[in-house]
């Protein structure tokens, strides 16, 4: 297994019909059916920013997961303290290699390169109804520490 950043929006285009999937499938009122070339020029659009990070994860030189994430900054304020933090997107990891540690060598990558970068937190969020990534992020340590809720009008 590899694991490297990567500007690759066309790859990681195709890798995430997995996780846009699982969004229509879990909230088809909020989110659009996986389109390849939307998805594909959106990357393209960021790759290039310094802020975005992507990394590839490859199994015997085929694609099999990828992380999009975004280093966030802020400085102090009078409410807050100056922060970094690594903001995970999106991460995946192809069905056909789950449960072989790939998800964990990602995290324990993303941590190592959040200490490289001088981060003092990961951050990310998943839809309440995902119960395999809640279950896989507290096992890799995360906690819940905000809630956000919202009401629907129509």
């Amino acid at each position: 297994m590899n694991i490297f950043r990567t500007k690759d929006y066309e790859t990681i285009a195709k890798l995430n019909k997995t996780v846009q999937d699982l969004h229509v499938e879990l909230f088809p009122e909020s989110f659009t059916p996986y389109h390849y070339e939307s998805i594909r020029d959106f990357y393209k659009g960021i790759v290039d920013d310094q802020r975005h990070i992507f990394l590839l994860v490859e199994q015997d030189t085929l694609p099999v997961g990828y992380v999009w994430m975004t280093i966030r900054e802020s400085g102090d304020t009078p409410f807050k303290r100056a922060a970094k933090s690594l903001y995970i997107h999106q991460i995946s990891v192809d069905e056909t290699v789950s449960n072989q540690g790939i998800g964990t060598k990602l995290i324990d990558y993303i941590e190592q390169m959040a200490k490289e970068i001088s981060a003092t937190k990961i951050e990310l969020d998943y839809w309440v109804d995902n119960t395999i990534a809640r279950t896989f992020y507290q096992k890799r340590g995360f906690v819940i520490y905000r809630e956000v809720v919202h009401k629907e009008f129509s």
